[in-house]
């Protein structure tokens, strides 16, 4: 499936789910293994450690009517929307992405590819485009909840891709039509690397499970990045 197709069935469906997603981007040799490395070194979560262990870094870009990209280094990341699950709420102030993961070459096509896909659904304003590293990790005999329940992001589109996981039972990752159970559209676990769902955050509504270790006496972790783009109308607003 093609980069016109998924568009296609994105604006049909406003959700999509591509196994195969990394053949989009054309992975060379070599760049999945120093790509996945970056993940070693994220940050945990302040804001999130009362409720889950979840450690992350943020890469943050402008998207320009021109469709021109323009870095911003500004770490001070405030969601949306209000979480039901306990924790500190307000600006969360992460840590960026290191440079050698800015500049990795499977990066630069990877944004390229989204952008690609998502282009058709774009208006003529300038978007923020939020992409976040994430590792949720449970330690021996525990879980880690990796979101909160039934949720939406208050975002226009979000890129779920899957990046890799450690002795973890498998996370499945769900999508909802609202925030009832019953309206699920999709379940499964994501397991191939840059497997991906992308979702029309304004309309659908998603989750994903726990992580917990298959093996109990090691830990387990599960890594994702996380694209996504909001209007800068909607974000002023807000």
């Amino acid at each position: 499936m093609d980069i016109p197709q998924i568009s296609a069935l994105l604006r049909e469906h406003h959700f999509c789910h591509r196994p195969d997603f990394r053949e989009l981007v054309n992975v060379e040799p070599g760049e999945e293994q120093s790509f996945r490395a970056y993940w070693d070194n994220l940050v945990r979560d302040e804001a999130f450690k009362t409720y889950t262990h979840r450690e992350r870094r943020i890469l943050r870009y402008r998207l320009l009517p021109s469709r021109q990209l323009q870095i911003d280094r500004n770490t001070a990341f405030k969601s949306p929307v209000t979480y039901a699950v306990n924790y500190r709420q307000g600006v969360n102030h992460l840590s960026y992405s290191e440079e050698g993961f800015i500049e990795h070459p499977l990066m630069h096509k990877l944004l390229a590819t989204d952008l690609a896909v998502i282009a058709p659904h774009l208006g003529e304003q300038t978007y923020t485009i939020d992409i976040h590293q994430f590792r949720v990790r449970a330690d021996v005999s525990s879980s880690s909840p990796t979101t909160s329940g039934i949720h939406q992001d208050g975002l226009d589109w979000v890129f779920m891709h899957f990046i890799g996981e450690c002795n973890t039972v498998p996370v499945v990752s769900e999508v909802f039509a609202d925030e009832t159970e019953h309206s699920r559209l999709l379940k499964l676990p994501m397991e191939k690397f840059l497997e991906t769902i992308v979702i029309n955050d304004r309309g659908f509504y998603h989750r994903a499970g726990e992580v917990r270790p298959r093996v109990e006496t090691a830990p387990a972790w599960r890594d994702v990045l996380l694209v996504s783009l909001r209007s800068v109308e909607e974000a002023q607003s807000a």
